[in-house]
């Protein structure tokens, strides 16, 4: 029996074939010709064998982007990659030339300390204008868990994409699409003796092109993500992953594993620790503390090894752990003195699925530790090294979380955006003008994620940079002739709520002097300047890394022997999701600039894009704004 299905409105047809798809579109230089991915699974025994067959044939329209003929296959110690044949077929010859060497590598990262991960690594051959390439190989796994994803789209036009599922008809397969509803996709559903064939089918894909300060790809690219919900053994129904139960119970049973063992020395320092104070929130954010200080992150993938957490003990001795191991290590020291702490599995912002859509681990790829105190569900992340206590990870604001409360209950529970109050910048500023200088002397003080942004860039992007050279890239306050000097930076570890970076400023031709009138524009800081949206082009949502506030007070010295003539009228934008105010006033012989400007959204919908334009223009336009004073 087959079953087919068009999953779009057939009047509709022509208008989304005419605005979503790159037909012989002309202007690329490369596309695929097909890309399939068939999978097929057996079952034997309870023991599964999933293999994958994988065919990409592609095109080089021109000689632009002959670098698409590098190619790297991915693999770990869930898969093996088999029967690899990869060629290059030249039309103008009619030759088939073979690719005959390829390289296998050990994968690593910046932030991996040891991968199982390793690549196949070759050169399609002869590859020129015309050029067409074609790629065949087999990705044979055992692991029930993982059966991914596919891309109907992907960085270059498809012309054709197929997904195919073949499954014993004692197997229940679960799929769910994503950001299909803008592409034709033609399901078939086909039964024979002893299996169940699914298959997906869309023509004409359009490019994913990524924009800066976007959500990551899946959130555009549209995919499938399929898993095996149960198989049927000798009558009865044995779950995988059909519902979140199922995931929970398969991560429960590999915490199991955990090596318990040796634990006094762990015991001991969470109890010297918390024997100094009195409340759980106090004990609970000193041995937090203890962690990200004492704690170094290095990331293991390792087989199972990438999922189930090193004991405590080791982590705790070595000085070092991923974040599995992290949490596992705050879990235990927490538990120990009496703090009810929990390992708990989330997704990073990166990841856009809900557990109930997909329960697999395409949900999740980071854990961290949920603990509760008066009753009040603390979220906290021991590899982020100095974002406060009580505070989550930025990257996880928003993300629902799998709270493990025992090996068989679990609870899900959504981490909360943090409000805009809790990530504040106070920047005060005195300016001075003497014999044609400008001068100026500024103390910030930084809170929240405002905190850990900065101290995140001083301590990886300022690099060789001196600690001026630094400031003027990521403040870059007056003009490009402004000097930096007698910078003092407060200490940096997450036990400080805030930290303060103070430093004397000397600007360049600042003002401008015309007969006895000089001219001042007090804002020296115009953050936000350079974020006005080309509507033109933008096609995704602008992503937000957290929400924030800065608060300015700017005080300018009035020189003796001058008046203000003239200084701005209050400006401001009273927006919901963002907004600014500027005000001045004259007292005792200066003027001062009050400045409070604030973002409470994580994100800017392609439907606010005038509005937040229309913010940021007046924002501009409110910088442009000076101060006048006269001899």
């Amino acid at each position: 029996m087959t079953t087919t299905y068009l999953k779009f409105p057939v009047l509709l047809l022509f208008f989304v074939i005419h605005i979503c798809f790159a037909q012989n579109d002309t202007s690329e230089d490369f596309h695929f010709l097909e890309r399939t991915e068939s999978i097929k699974i057996d079952l034997n025994k309870g023991d599964f064998k999933i293999v994958k067959s994988v065919h990409e044939k592609a095109e080089y329209i021109t000689a632009n982007k002959l670098y698409f003929a590098n190619e790297t296959l991915r693999f770990d110690s869930f898969t093996s990659l088999e029967d690899i044949e990869a060629t290059t077929y030249l039309p103008s010859t009619g030759k088939t030339v073979k690719v005959d060497y390829i390289e296998t590598k050990h994968e690593f990262d910046d932030g991996i300390f040891y991968s199982d991960q390793q690549t196949k690594n070759f050169t399609f051959p002869a590859v020129t204008k015309g050029a067409i390439t074609d790629l065949k190989y087999k990705e044979v796994g055992t692991e029930p868990h993982f059966l991914g994803l596919f891309r109907f789209g992907t960085y270059a036009p498809t012309k054709k994409a197929v997904l195919r599922i073949e499954f014993p008809k004692n197997v229940q397969i679960g799929y769910k699409e994503f950001h299909t509803e803008n592409i034709i996709v033609n399901f078939n559903k086909e039964e024979t003796k002893n299996s169940t064939i699914y298959t997906w089918t869309s023509e004409n894909v359009a490019k994913y092109s990524g924009e800066d300060d976007a959500e990551a790809a899946l959130y555009h690219l549209p995919h499938i993500i399929l898993h095996i919900k149960n198989y049927e053994e000798k009558g009865k129904i044995i779950p995988v992953l059909s519902n979140v139960k199922d995931l929970y119970s398969w991560y429960a049973s590999l915490a199991k594993q955990v090596d318990e063992k040796d634990l006094e020395n762990v015991y001991k320092i969470a109890e010297d620790i918390a024997q100094k104070y009195d409340s759980d929130i106090e004990k609970a954010e000193a041995i937090y503390n203890w962690v990200q200080e004492n704690i170094t992150y290095v990331a293991f993938e390792d087989g199972l090894g990438g999922f189930i957490p090193r004991g405590a003990a080791s982590v705790c001795n070595n000085r070092y752990g991923d974040c599995k191991d992290m949490a596992n290590l705050l879990y235990v020291m927490l538990n120990r003195v009496g703090i009810p702490s929990f390992r708990t599995w989330i997704g990073t912002r990166d990841r856009p699925y809900l557990y109930d859509e997909v329960p697999t681990p395409m949900v999740d790829n980071h854990m961290i530790t949920a603990t509760i105190i008066d009753k009040d569900t603390i979220f906290i992340d021991g590899t982020d090294s100095y974002v406060n206590f009580g505070m989550p990870s930025s990257f996880t604001q928003t993300k629902e979380a799998l709270i493990g409360l025992s090996p068989d209950t679990f609870i899900l529970k959504k981490v909360p955006v943090q409000a805009s109050e809790k990530s504040k910048t106070n920047i005060n500023t005195t300016i001075t003008f003497e014999d044609g200088s400008i001068k100026a002397s500024e103390k910030r003080v930084l809170t929240g994620y405002e905190r850990v942004d900065f101290v995140t860039d001083y301590l990886y992007k300022k690099k060789d940079n001196t600690e001026e050279e630094f400031l003027n890239t990521t403040l870059a306050l007056g003009n490009n002739k402004t000097k930096y000097q007698n910078i003092q930076v407060s200490p940096i570890e997450s036990k400080h709520k805030t930290l303060t970076v103070s430093f004397d400023l000397l600007m360049g031709n600042y003002v401008k002097t015309i007969g006895s009138k000089t001219i001042l524009n007090l804002n020296i800081d115009r953050v936000l300047s350079k974020q006005k949206i080309d509507i033109t082009k933008r096609k995704y949502a602008k992503k937000i890394d957290h929400q924030f506030q800065k608060e300015y007070t700017t005080t300018f010295v009035i020189p003796e022997g001058y008046k203000v003539t003239s200084f701005p009228k209050p400006i401001k934008y009273d927006g919901k999701a963002y907004g600014f105010s500027i005000s001045y006033e004259e007292t005792a012989g200066k003027i001062i600039q009050h400045k409070s400007i604030y973002v409470n959204t994580l994100r800017i919908d392609t439907e606010d894009f005038e509005a937040w334009n229309s913010f940021v223009k007046k924002l501009i336009k409110a910088y442009k704004k000076s101060i006048i004073i006269e001899k």
